[in-house]
């Protein structure tokens, strides 16, 4: 992944939090964190590196997520480097 791709995602999932249904936007909060993690640790993550759903849901909890599961949901798929969901 590019720089360009990379800032390209997190103005999308900006965007996203800005614009959508309560839902979609805590699924785009944890697809923002999760961008970031795939970017920064991309050339050093082994595999089994990500974080699993329960750390996730902490980190959800700690940012004062609404939607527990969406945000984990996202999160997810950002540390994965997956387009984020539903974004037409």
């Amino acid at each position: 992944m590019t720089y360009a791709e990379f800032e390209n995602l997190l103005l999308l999932a900006d965007r996203m939090i800005a614009s959508c249904a309560p839902k979609k936007a805590e699924y785009a909060r944890g697809y923002h964190g999760g961008i970031k993690f795939h970017f920064y640790n991309a050339q050093n993550a082994q595999p089994g590196s990500l974080p699993d759903h329960y750390a996730i849901a902490e980190i959800a909890r700690r940012n004062g997520s609404r939607d527990v599961h969406a945000y984990a949901r996202g999160y997810r798929d950002g540390c994965k480097g997956l387009k984020p969901e539903d974004t037409g």
